[in-house]
């Protein structure tokens, strides 16, 4: 058989849902979702098919896919003793025997309204009794009156008429309350029902996706092939929960994934991964073209639009960025490189329309670069990337688990962590009274913490929310434990000096800071503070007092000193208050043009 005749066989098999000149034979099932790989914004799904026994050429039809399928995804994975020639995605509608559940509603909404008419007579006698009261107790007033006028009254009689006919007005009035609610009850329920009803008739047609996969088995007993699909509306972040005992010993840290997918489909004691990396469909890099360019008359229409475009620099450009990150989005999601033929026609247009977009979007940037107003200063640091853009990290989770597809977000744990960690307190009395506990962590595992939050628990006891950055595999980072309610940090200016000196103006400050412990328990404290800094050489600042008592830990000295931060690293002792607390005194001076005033004496980043 050439192979141009057994195309055109195979391609009949394609079309044909039962059977053909192989004696193709067509199974259905669902399968069993086995793996899920969640991204953020999607996950790719793996089902476990059976093939069956027997051998030949077998068309097999997974059926419930779930309404948030990429469609053009789909692909299969050969079994042992199983070849996959072809698979497909089909949507049918299917008809659903809905006539016993209809008319177990029907029943029911035929019983409540057989009790809304019971009730509506019980009103409607109610009524009869109300009007009979009325007439009695006309009765009774009028044959009181001419017993009066005759002087033969029975009070007695009088009185006990009256007492029947309020007891009855209450009784009465009683049972129309009831009767009343009853109505509504009843009203409420059948309006429910007949809603319910409405919607089940409504399923009687419904829509199927299934997987067609034509397969030729070469074993009697093969084993099972798995069907792999993408969905969207599924998507994970990662968040901690960090915690200690009270003697601030080692730190556990569990990390924890919030799923959220509403992808239609439930994933039931699966082997879940996790990933930050971007699934695509595509397999090839964009095609880069040349550029070319031409000069305009500056007064043309062209060149004016031009100008208009480009507007200001750095916000055009950052728009430029953000289009071409979208296009290059909607070609990793592009479905024709999965399933199109490469020679296919409408798949090397709709690759050649994208790659065209994207050349077009790279000129703009190139065009703004030298024709956009304003310079640009060279900068060392380079463009801001969001950190978890620049690692891509997969976690398998322990063991199986299952997710359904519902709108809350689910946590899954991925690992818990035990990290060595550095302890301390931290008092910034510049900032704030409240002392701090804190800790230097160093990540001793071989997986990387992505950024996210924190919750933060000491001896059980929850002590507040903090965050993590991107940390890699052997980085440190610190990490916040509450505050310690024992200790109290002040700052307080003590002396000023002003005074001018030529063309100069010299002001010196000195400040005290205090640390003040209400425990039975000594405290190391890390006390920091500022002095003000500047860019250029107009203001002089000069430490005067303090210098040689703050701290000789290498990390500050090389880092932050040349900044202007200043810190101490202060001994508390147990119950040091008011006159015996831990204090430190600083000086420094500032000397400026007495013709110039300070300004800005903020903080930076």
């Amino acid at each position: 058989m050439n192979s141009i005749h057994r195309r055109t066989i195979g391609a009949a098999c394609l079309v044909l849902t039962a059977g053909c000149a192989w004696g193709q034979q067509s199974r259905e099932t669902t399968g069993r979702i086995d793996e899920v790989t969640v991204y953020r914004g999607r996950a790719l799904v793996a089902r476990a098919v059976e093939v069956g026994p027997g051998q030949g050429l077998r068309e097999i039809i997974v059926t419930n896919l779930p309404d948030a399928i990429v469609p053009e995804s789909l692909f299969a994975d050969a079994a042992a003793g199983v070849e996959v020639r072809s698979i497909r995605y089909r949507v049918r509608p299917v008809e659903h025997d809905v006539r016993e559940e209809v008319r177990a509603i029907d029943d029911r909404i035929a019983d409540a309204q057989r009790r809304e008419r019971a009730n509506q007579q019980r009103a409607a006698l109610a009524l009869q009794q109300h009007a009979y009261l009325a007439s009695l107790e006309q009765f009774a007033g009028a044959t009181a009156t001419a017993e009066l006028r005759s002087g033969v009254l029975n009070a007695e009689t009088i009185r006990s008429l009256s007492e029947f006919i309020f007891a009855e007005r209450a009784r009465l009035s009683r049972e129309q309350l009831e009767q009343a609610e009853e109505a509504r009850a009843i009203a409420e329920e059948v309006r429910v029902l007949q809603r319910e009803r409405a919607l089940l008739a409504g399923r009687g047609a419904t829509t199927a996706r299934e997987a067609v996969v034509l397969a030729n088995v070469t074993a009697a007993d093969p084993g099972e092939l798995r069907l792999r699909y993408v969905v969207a509306n599924a998507t994970w972040e990662p968040s901690y929960t960090v915690r200690t005992d009270e003697n601030f010993g080692t730190v556990v840290v569990e990390y924890f994934a919030a799923i959220q997918q509403t992808s239609g489909e439930d994933w039931g004691d699966v082997a879940m991964t996790l990933s930050t990396a971007t699934p695509s469909l595509v397999a090839r890099a964009p095609t880069l073209s040349a550029m070319t360019v031409s000069l305009i008359p500056l007064a043309a229409p062209q060149a004016a639009a031009q100008q208009q475009m480009l507007g200001e620099f750095l916000d055009a450009r950052e728009g430029l960025y953000a289009k071409r990150a979208e296009i290059e989005q909607r070609r990793n999601d592009f479905a024709g490189y999965a399933v199109i033929a490469p020679a296919d026609a409408d798949a090397a247009r709709a690759r050649q329309r994208f790659d065209e977009e994207l050349n077009r979007v790279a000129g703009d940037m190139q065009l703004l670069d030298v024709l956009g107003r304003g310079n640009v200063a060279r900068r060392p640091e380079r463009r801001a990337v969001r950190p978890e853009d620049q690692l891509s990290v997969t976690y398998a989770v322990r063991g199986r688990t299952s997710l359904p597809s519902r709108a809350d977000r689910q946590g899954v744990q991925i690992a818990a962590l035990t990290m060595p960690a550095e302890f301390y307190k931290l008092a910034a009395p510049v900032l704030t009274s409240q002392v701090y506990d804190e800790a230097r962590l160093v990540n001793t595992s071989d997986m990387p913490l992505l950024p996210g939050p924190v919750s933060t628990y000491v001896a059980g006891r929850f002590v507040g929310h903090d965050e993590i950055p991107l940390v890699a595999s052997g980085e440190s980072f610190t990490l916040g434990f509450g505050i310690d309610a024992s200790l109290r940090a002040s700052r307080e200016l003590v002396e000023k000096t002003e005074q001018v000196q030529g063309g100069n103006r010299i002001v010196e400050l000195a400040y005290r800071l205090t640390i003040e412990n209400y425990g039975p328990r000594p405290a190391d404290v890390r006390l920091v503070d500022r002095l003000p800094a500047t860019r250029g050489s107009e203001v002089k600042i000069t430490l005067l007092k303090g210098e040689d008592a703050l701290s000789n830990d290498a990390a500050y000295r090389r880092d932050e000193r040349k900044h202007g931060l200043l810190r101490w690293d202060a001994p508390a002792p147990a119950g040091a208050t008011g006159p015996d607390a831990a204090a430190f005194e600083y000086t420094f001076r500032l000397e400026y043009d007495r013709q110039m005033t300070i300004a800005g004496l903020g903080s930076e980043g």
